[in-house]
């Protein structure tokens, strides 16, 4: 029996676009407080009428579902037509590749609001604001998984997204923080980039296997499994 995925829905989540992950030689650096750099990076949103019309189709497969959605939806939801959709995408698959995309960028980008608003030097807070941050990309104040899952189930890609989600989240991460982590404190670990991507998978895990787990607890957890120094330290000059 085919699935509902057959006729024009994608099954996986790398864009036909090409555009550039998030890797350490996209980013950009900029001063911060006069003695120290933070990395930061652009967004890679589609803008104009093309990310308008990934946007509207975002905002239908998180209302109806993806297999309810058609390009005519889409461009009615836009406010274009037909063919202006189809100048800027080849069909449904390429524009759910977008969507697929912007959810992509929702998580970088908030790992790296994250980055640039915390303080130099203060572990403990800049832990608690990660863990936040965490809970708030992936549920609401409720604690209800955000419409963004529910398209990615439908999808049947889960994993895959997880697995570049993860992937890009890690490497803007391991190139903005690991860093400057260093210092501040000691390393305690060893194979970094990898401890990384085993916290944060299992946050994702452990919030799913127990929803009621408190910040204070993921907050342990991440800080007994990267072996942190919680002692906030002056920036150094």
């Amino acid at each position: 029996m085919g699935t509902p995925f057959e006729c024009g829905v994608p099954i996986v989540v790398f864009s036909s676009r090409k555009r550039a992950m998030h890797t350490p030689e996209n980013m950009k650096t900029h001063r911060v407080d006069g003695h120290t750099s933070r990395l930061s990076l652009e967004s890679r949103r589609l803008t104009g009428q093309a990310g308008q019309i990934a946007q509207a189709a975002r905002a239908l497969y998180e209302k109806k579902g993806v297999a309810k959605t058609t390009v005519k939806d889409i461009a009615a939801e836009a406010g274009v037509t037909r063919e202006l959709v189809y100048y800027y995408f080849h069909g449904k698959k390429e524009i759910t590749r977008a969507v697929l995309d912007d959810y992509i960028e929702d998580l970088v980008e908030s790992a790296m609001v994250w980055n640039e608003n915390r303080e130099f030097g203060k572990t403990r807070q800049s832990l608690r604001a990660c863990v936040q941050a965490f809970r708030r990309s992936l549920y609401d104040a409720a604690g209800n998984e955000r419409p963004m899952i529910r398209v990615i189930e439908e999808l049947g890609v889960r994993d895959a997204f997880d697995v570049r989600a993860v992937r890009e989240t890690v490497n803007a991460l391991d190139a903005c923080v690991a860093s400057e982590y260093a210092q501040f404190h000691k390393v305690e670990i060893e194979m970094v980039y990898e401890m990384f991507c085993v916290v944060i998978f299992g946050m994702v895990g452990l919030v799913k296997l127990n929803p009621a787990i408190t910040d204070e607890e993921l907050m342990k957890v991440v800080e007994q499994t990267l072996h942190l120094d919680m002692e906030d330290t002056k920036p150094p000059r």
